[in-house]
């Protein structure tokens, strides 16, 4: 199961969805779209999956991750292909925007956090680190890969090839290995390899009940915890995106050629793979709370560089440092929900969590593109990252903290 989730971390989010950044220029000069127009497809990408973000992690939670990620490879499978025929604005808004992030939320990270939180407990920050370093590693991987696709073939074809790669790295073995709901009873086990001789029945722990550490849904949406940290993750991912959409064009515009963007990019991608094992690591052995605050600094910490003119070196070092810290999310976040609130209901809780982060995110490209068509440039964009960092600091700070276990 590990394996699988970290194949799917390659390809889905290396390239179907933090690779876009790299179609931002090749898009706009040859169908004519602004960038804004351009950005507006991860809105609508992100506000798409956002929206079904509650609804996956429930289905999850009910009907079980093989139908689930089944449907969700196909549906991205088929997104992807199709952006070959693209040949108006609506038809890109409603294959990539649409099609594709209901496609990509269902084999996405609440999938796979959710497999990684049912299958181990004392191991599981690490374990959530190890499937989010494909995420790192993908992208690392994909990105030039991708850039090559296009300086050669196109963007046409270049989506095609991520299609047909989705197809025979995700869909294929999802359809060969997953059962039922992912979880270690569908084999016989239970969470951190211990055995357990009779699987229980679906949507119930090994002991046949919920354990003490586990919150239903409802508590967990009343808990001022939940909101505190859902909320200071998705301040962060508004400044995420907005590097990941708008930064390679940024360095494009600063002189610098597309492979050498995409070069920017990939440093970035393979710095976040230290923040996804760190970050979980120190979820498994330290302050949760504190562990969030030095993930959102970190990314904080790294800002003047990206604002500044220190040529390629700085550029660099923003990546180096930023990777770090926008790493720790793909594993921290998890780890924390799945530890304040237990496995029993994770999926549903984490699908929340992620709602408000991806709508947040789409605010993020949606607002770089808007500076950019006003200013010319992208300076008050990266001042902007900068200020929501450190406001994330201060609600985790404030609100963060471990609740109070439910009354059984």
């Amino acid at each position: 199961m590990v394996v699988i989730c970290f194949v799917l971390g390659v390809v889905v989010y290396g390239g179907g969805r933090y690779s876009f950044g790299i179609f931002m220029r090749p898009l706009s000069e040859s169908m004519g779209w602004t960038r804004t127009q351009i950005s507006l497809a991860v809105t609508i990408n992100l506000i798409c999956y956002g929206i079904s973000s509650p609804i996956v992690g429930w289905l999850l939670d009910t009907i079980g991750a093989r139908k689930v990620m089944i449907t969700g490879a196909t549906l991205m499978t088929v997104s992807l292909c199709g952006m070959y025929f693209v040949n108006s604005l609506w038809m890109f808004y409603f294959l990539f925007g649409v099609v594709s992030a209901f496609g990509a939320n269902g084999i996405g990270r609440i999938a796979s956090a959710s497999i990684m939180a049912n299958w181990f407990v004392r191991r599981r920050g690490l374990m959530m680190g190890v499937t989010a370093l494909s995420i790192g590693l993908g992208t690392a991987i994909m990105a030039p890969l991708v850039r090559l696709f296009l300086d050669l073939f196109g963007w046409r074809l270049a989506f095609l090839a991520i299609g047909v790669m989705l197809a025979v790295l995700v869909l294929l073995p999802i359809v060969l290995l997953v059962k039922g709901q992912g979880r270690p009873e569908d084999r016989g086990f239970s969470p951190d390899d211990a055995s357990f001789v009779s699987a229980p029945p679906y949507n119930v722990s090994a002991t046949g009940v919920m354990d003490a550490g586990d919150w239903r849904m409802r508590e967990a949406l009343g808990s001022v915890t939940f909101w505190g940290i859902s909320l200071a993750i998705g301040i962060s991912y508004m400044a995420d995106y907005l590097v990941l959409l708008h930064g390679p064009a940024d360095f494009e515009d600063r002189g610098y050629s597309g492979a050498t963007a995409a070069m920017v990019l990939s440093m970035a991608s393979l710095t976040s793979c230290i923040g996804r094992l760190g970050f979980g690591w120190l979820a498994d052995n330290a302050n949760q709370q504190l562990t969030l605050v030095l993930m959102f600094a970190v990314q904080a910490i790294a800002t003047p560089l990206i604002i500044i003119d220190g040529g390629l070196t700085a550029l660099y070092a923003f990546a180096f440092i930023w990777g770090i810290g926008y790493g720790g999310a793909a594993s921290l976040a998890p780890a924390v929900i799945a530890d304040y609130f237990g496995r029993y209901n994770f999926s549903s809780i984490y699908g929340w969590t992620t709602m408000v982060a991806v709508f947040f995110g789409a605010a993020g490209g949606v607002i770089g593109g808007l500076i950019y068509d006003s200013l010319g440039n992208y300076l008050w964009a990266w001042g902007l990252c900068g200020l929501l960092w450190l406001l994330a600091v201060g609600i985790v700070l404030l609100f963060g903290g471990k609740p109070i276990a439910r009354k059984v």
